[in-house]
């Protein structure tokens, strides 16, 4: 970017058309009928218990707090809830997604617009709208979403700071430690206080702080520095961060054997299920950056020169970001592809800088090699075999990156095809909308053919209408952690939440006659309380691996000596509550 011309910024037409198209094609998951996940009903189920109890604080699953993330998101999600009177259907809990994904674009498409002019601010918005993972996040009510628009936030108000009318050379403010800023630095410091709010202490700040301090320190100008070594912001930051954490230790001082937990067992290796080798992040930007993995190289080398040469360049930002972030996580030992969410709009403003390059590139070639194929074989096909190459070392099990990376050779044939048949505007028009559609008919696809998760949501509601109105429905929530706020969301307010099975001996359950919901392998433990019988069976449980995992309605008869305790008044730790420690147990 030549910092003596002003590029064309975007236009309030051009705000709304990226808006209509993000609301289109996010808001598809609302009303498409594609059931919750057991990981995205996390967030569904505890922000609908904090709609009913009022407790702001303490999220929940069945009463025994959830305190494994921040409770912003459902804060979002409850205040949405209010407006409509519920929190108990799909529609609600994924419109705050819907909201922030397509703020997000929009924030992309600014920051590109202001680093690069109006036309690469534009195609940033929708590519950043179309890139496979940002979308499937877009489509899902998980916190993750709500991070990402936080950390975005941040990072682009770094870039107002930096880069628009507020930049250190044309501020007259003071850089002493206790001097006054402008109000948008004391903005900036909260931002990165509420990344803490949405997914985890610590995480958030890091993916927002990363790029800017590295921008900061690669540049080392103690004036730009200096501006953000300031007692007061610092103490703002504090106050927001460690406000929740706070008021959440107050409520249950051994919150903190979670927090130790999640974070330290990531850093360390620990956690077991998120262990993976240093290469894993470089891996998996080849199909999280699909469609467009193929163009992000030609962002990379259009932008070298001015980003490893010119001081506060926002080619050295994109850098900064891109690279940095991935970097840094890269040594934790525990890593998972959805934390490179937050990081991917500095891939897709690369991206879109790569694409015109292309654009141009394909224009200037000789007549005959016009056709679309030569750039499969020139481009895609070296890519492709280096991707071959390592295929093994992408996540195991999950046939969706092979796919993805397979897909970015036909998307580099169609917009090969696209830009020598069409003008730029329509060629872009004729891209985002195809990728649109192609985006919805997989969505269906996956609702109504491939998602596991139908069987069980399709039973949970078969199994709601059936015992309304029946007496209640005991829900063993020990079938599985997350798999607990699914059951629960899908059953509303007919279920009564247990612990484990232990907990159906609570006397404060007056019926003789009651139904039971677990697994189907568990009817021998449930027998010890009284008579049973199956009385509907899901006909698939995501994850089974045998028709013993299969959830499962029974019906039990109590024989009366098998109660007489009380769980009143017992406590289920944050530890306890997420399976993480064994107990309580009544006897």
């Amino acid at each position: 970017m030549n910092s003596e011309t002003q590029p064309e910024t975007l236009q309030r037409r051009d705000y709304l058309l990226l808006a209509a198209f993000c609301l289109i094609l996010f808001g598809l998951a609302m009303f498409s009928g594609r059931p919750l996940s057991i990981h995205e009903s996390v967030l569904p189920q505890s922000a609908r218990e904090m709609f009913a109890d009022g407790d702001w604080i303490v999220p929940k699953r069945g009463g025994a707090p959830w305190m494994e993330s921040p409770p912003l998101p459902q804060w979002v999600t409850v205040s949405i809830a209010h407006l409509f009177g519920r929190c108990d259907t799909v529609w609600v809990v994924r419109l705050g997604p819907t909201l922030v994904a397509t703020g997000v674009a929009l924030m992309v498409a600014w920051m590109a617009a202001l680093f690069f002019g109006r036309s690469i601010g534009l195609l940033s918005g929708f590519m950043m709208a179309t890139t496979c993972q940002f979308v499937r996040y877009a489509w899902l009510a998980e916190d993750e979403i709500y991070l990402c628009g936080l950390v975005t936030a941040a990072v682009a108000l770094f870039v107002r700071l930096e880069f628009g009318a507020s930049r250190p050379e044309a501020a007259s403010d003071s850089v002493g430690f206790f001097s006054k800023r402008p109000l948008l630095v004391l903005a900036l410091f909260v931002l990165l206080g509420m990344t803490n709010l949405a997914k985890g202490l610590i995480f958030g700040t890091a993916m927002a702080v990363i790029p800017i301090g590295g921008f900061l320190l690669w540049n080392a100008d103690l004036k730009r520095i200096r501006r953000y070594v300031w007692f007061w912001g610092w103490l703002a930051f504090a106050m927001v961060m460690f406000a929740w954490p706070l008021a959440a230790y107050l409520r249950y001082p051994d919150v903190i054997d979670v927090w130790k937990f999640d974070l330290g067992g990531r850093l360390d290796g620990s956690y077991q299920a998120s262990q993976e080798p240093l290469w894993y992040y470089p891996m998996n930007l080849l199909w999280i950056l699909a469609p467009w993995t193929l163009v992000v190289p030609a962002g990379l080398w259009a932008t070298r020169n001015a980003a490893l040469r010119q001081r506060f360049s926002a080619e050295r930002f994109l850098w900064c970001w891109a690279i940095l972030v991935p970097l840094v996580f890269s040594f934790a030992r525990g890593k998972h592809h959805h934390y490179l969410l937050h990081a991917i709009s500095p891939w897709v403003i690369l991206g879109s800088v790569g694409l015109i390059r292309v654009h141009a590139t394909m224009l200037s070639w000789p007549r005959r090699m016009h056709n679309p194929f030569w750039s499969l074989l020139t481009t895609a096909a070296p890519i492709m075999a280096v991707i071959w190459i390592f295929r093994d070392r992408l996540p195991g099990g999950d046939r969706l990156p092979m796919i993805l990376i397979g897909l970015c050779p036909v998307m580099t044939v169609f917009l090969s095809w696209a830009i020598m048949h069409f003008r730029p505007e329509r060629a872009a028009a004729t891209v985002f909308a195809t990728l649109a559609i192609a985006y919805g008919f997989g969505h269906w696809i996956a609702a109504n053919h491939v998602d596991t998760h139908r069987f069980d949501a399709k039973f949970l509601t078969e199994v709601r209408e059936r015992t309304d109105g029946d007496g209640p429905v005991l829900v063993d929530l020990n079938v599985e952690a997350l798999r607990g706020f699914m059951l629960l969301f899908y059953l509303g307010d007919n279920s009564v939440p247990l612990h484990n099975l232990s907990f159906a001996r609570d006397d404060r359950i007056a019926d003789r006659e009651v139904y039971v919901l677990t697994r189907a392998r568990k009817q021998e433990a449930l027998s010890d309380f009284g008579k049973t019988e199956i009385v509907m069976q899901s006909p698939k449980t995501g994850r089974e691996t045998s028709p013993a995992d299969r959830l499962t309605l029974f019906r039990l008869e109590y024989r009366e000596p098998t109660r007489g305790v009380t769980a009143d008044g017992v406590r289920i730790s944050p530890m306890q509550a997420m399976y993480r420690e064994t107990g309580p147990v009544l006897r």
